[in-house]
């Protein structure tokens, strides 16, 4: 008897709560991660180093100002920040002292808290869904099924005339053959055929041996 063996596959129910354990360490990863802001210093501060020539760059928007300090051998210096205020002769005293300066591009909270709080668990729900809806070809193998061909040449046929001393369960089991041979002969006349049959004893009592002198007996694949 030959075994025809296929690859087995992942079991779908662990690949599920692998894929769902591994979204949620991702997406609590992105929301605990800490994101690196520049130093916040005062505005007071920060008027000090323009009127001293040490700012290199500005750039402002509706709430902060974001600017740079010259550095070293004119390398760019550290990023800072400092809280914007209404002060008329800021963008004066940024000319006279000859500090670029510049307006942050237009962004809507609407879009920074869609980009960072919405979109990545969307995306995280849908990949973990496509994974759990992939079919029996997917990359995964995911919903295949783990039942085993056994393909019988005539030689290895397996019939009831191969078994001894269950004599009752070879007459039940008569039936079922008769069944599996001619079903027509059966749905004609009305009956309806048997879904299944549960074969129940202690083991070593040749409850699969009976189950592929069936298939032998009628022949049908044994599965």
């Amino acid at each position: 008897m030959s075994l025809k063996k296929k690859p087995k596959g992942p079991n779908k129910r662990q690949i599920g709560n692998a894929l769902l354990i591994l979204a949620g360490l991702l997406l609590a990863a992105y929301l605990l991660m800490p994101r690196r802001k520049p130093p916040r210093v005062t505005y007071s501060a920060f008027i000090q180093q323009v009127e001293n020539g040490q700012v290199l760059g500005v750039q402002i928007d509706e709430e902060k100002i974001l600017y740079r300090l010259k550095g070293e051998e004119d390398k760019p210096g550290p990023l800072l920040t400092t809280t914007r205020i209404n002060d008329p002769q800021l963008l004066q005293r940024l000319e006279d002292n000859k500090v670029l300066f510049q307006a942050a591009p237009p962004q809507s909270r609407w879009v920074a808290i869609l980009l960072n709080w919405v979109i990545p668990p969307i995306i995280l729900v849908l990949a973990f869904q496509f994974f759990m809806n992939r079919g029996s070809q997917g990359a995964l193998s995911m919903g295949r099924n783990k039942a085993k061909v056994y393909v019988e040449g005539e030689s290895d046929k397996i019939t009831f005339a191969d078994i001894a001393g269950v004599e009752e369960a070879k007459t039940e089991l008569t039936e079922i053959v008769d069944f599996l041979k001619s079903p027509q002969r059966f749905t004609e006349i009305g009956a309806r055929i048997p879904k299944g049959l549960l074969l129940v004893g202690p083991p070593g009592t040749g409850k699969t041996l009976l189950a592929k002198a069936v298939a032998g007996e009628a022949g049908v694949p044994f599965f």
